[in-house]
């Protein structure tokens, strides 16, 4: 893996690959031709793909994990996990995890820790007891 400040530029041939959470930016062709990648994580809170379809000819890949926010090229976050898989290239098969904040307020879900919302006016979340 090769990361030049905060942006992975090259992946690597890793059957796992855990992206650093100071990488902010993934290049275009970072990664490029690769047939080895089962497993991808990404464990920053904001990542931005530099390209459409970065992800496309990983053709091994069975499993992405995102636990943040994800912006296109041109710096729109991605709101739906639908969008984010077709931005990505990724298969049918391929299994989609994405835990975001922005999304978990769009599915009323706490900000906080993802959690069911109850109440009307005061919304409480019913895991952490936070008020969102």
């Amino acid at each position: 893996m090769e990361i030049q400040g905060q942006t992975l530029v090259q992946a690597g041939q890793e059957q796992t690959l855990t992206i650093p959470e100071e990488v902010r930016c993934i290049a275009a062709d970072a990664f490029g031709e690769n047939h080895t990648l089962e497993q991808l994580t990404i464990s920053a809170n904001y990542t931005q793909f530099c390209a459409e379809q970065a992800l496309k000819h990983c053709t091994a890949l069975k499993k992405v994990e995102i636990w943040g926010e994800v912006e296109d090229a041109d710096g729109k976050r991605l709101t739906r996990p639908a969008a984010l898989r077709e931005y990505l290239g990724l298969k049918e098969e391929t299994q989609l995890v994405w835990e975001c904040p922005t999304v978990w307020c769009l599915e009323d879900r706490c900000q906080f820790c993802g959690g069911a919302l109850k109440g009307n006016v005061m919304r409480v979340c019913t895991f952490c007891g936070r008020i969102n």
